[in-house]
């Protein structure tokens, strides 16, 4: 800028795209995000190099809903100005609006590197955590309620055929003669693959000292054991570095010192062997290892926060805390919603046990109705009876 506020010749396209920029920022505050916009891509069409254009633009598309754009926007901003933490935050909450929960957490994760305590970065991350969260266990129990559908449908597809007595082979065809060729040549090509890398137990695990049997069932057992045991990664004492050959040798070690039969003296052994065995359930699943890791890393990322905030206790202490918080926290709204799902059952029962009600009332109402209706008949037609018959007479 020259003296007394003059653009040069040079300057003066960026001093036309910054006014059109505050207009746009003008429209965006009064809520008129469609006129924000216009603004904002007028002074791109002269600066389209000026990230926080694309930075505001982007918003304005997230009020719109126009998902896509924002997302590209966020990119541009993140092209730009790789340095600057807020636009992390533009473009994770693009993300997380096209339920990219995962990319937007490591987006967030990106942008707290740059500035550790912004607020609005830390609450994006755990919301984006918590989501994906919640995505992973949706997409786990559609999985299982599809194969058990798949299932369903081939014992059934099983028995029509047994029923049917379809046992003769069939003569195979030009095509199925082609696909044994062609089969045969995948088979010896996968045979020729070079072998897939073995999946072993990590060693910090094997060697992990476990304690003793009573010690484990009195672990397991502890005050308030059911919702520390909500967590089956503090069950099986794993982190969430742990693999699958992990989660499987450690149940059999810890399902080994629990087991009843091998603590004939110890009455609660069945129990702590049900404990064990429920949280490897849990783990062996891959869909619902990813949903349980999910809830420990949001409870840790909360627990970094909290220790921030009141530097009491040592740091660690209060992330374990802050993770067993989220889980009950999960554990809590399930049974909230189980509570509401019984109350809403009974309150059905209710009102149809009060439809019943009202039907047999109406249905004894109209019966003594008509038998009312035909006494009063009986006594009327022998009324007329005797009246006639008196008449006769005279």
């Amino acid at each position: 800028m020259a003296e007394g506020g003059l653009a040069t010749g040079d300057e003066s396209w960026k001093v036309q795209s910054m006014a059109l920029k505050s207009e746009g920022d003008e429209f965006f505050r009064s809520g008129k995000y469609k006129e924000a916009v216009k603004k904002y891509s007028d002074a791109i069409d002269i600066d389209d190099e000026n990230h926080l254009i694309y930075s505001n633009r982007c918003a304005c598309y997230l009020k719109l809903a126009e998902k896509s754009r924002a997302l590209r926007d966020g990119e541009k901003c993140v092209t730009l100005a790789p340095k600057w933490a807020k636009g992390y935050g533009r473009l994770a909450s693009a993300q997380h609006s096209l339920t990219r929960y995962a990319d937007a957490a490591e987006t967030y994760r990106k942008g707290l590197k740059l500035d550790p305590e912004n607020a609005a970065l830390k609450s994006g991350y755990e919301a984006s955590m918590k989501a994906k969260a919640a995505k992973a266990m949706r997409e786990a129990e559609e999985k299982a309620a599809a194969e058990k559908e798949a299932q369903e449908a081939a014992e059934k597809e099983a028995v029509e055929k047994e029923a049917k007595g379809e046992k003769k082979e069939e003569e195979k065809t030009e095509e199925d003669l082609l696909g044994d060729f062609f089969g045969d040549i995948t088979a010896t090509l996968e045979a020729k693959a070079p072998p897939k890398k073995e999946l072993l137990p990590q060693d910090k695990y094997k060697q992990q000292k476990l304690g003793t049997s009573k010690e484990n069932i009195a672990r397991l057992l502890q005050v308030n054991y059911a919702w520390k045991n909500l967590n089956p990664f503090n069950v099986m004492m794993l982190d969430v570095d742990a693999n699958i050959e992990d989660v499987k040798l450690r149940y059999k070690k810890l399902s080994t010192l629990v087991h009843p039969d091998k603590n004939l003296g110890e009455e609660d052994a069945k129990e702590a062997f049900d404990e064990v065995k429920k949280a490897y359930n849990v783990l062996k699943d891959k869909d619902q290892f990813t949903y349980t890791k999910s809830l420990v890393e949001a409870g840790r990322l909360r627990g970094e926060e909290v220790y921030k905030k009141d530097k009491e206790g040592s740091i660690e202490d209060v992330k374990a805390k802050e993770v067993m918080k989220v889980f009950a926290e999960i554990e809590a709204g399930r049974r909230k919603a189980e509570k509401n799902k019984l109350a809403h059952k009974k309150r059905e029962r209710a009102q149809e046990d009060e439809e019943q009600d009202k039907i047999m009332r109406d249905y004894k109402f109209n019966k003594e109705w008509e038998g009312e209706e035909r006494k009063e008949k009986r006594v009327g037609n022998w009324r007329d009876f005797n009246s006639k018959g008196k008449k006769a007479k005279k």
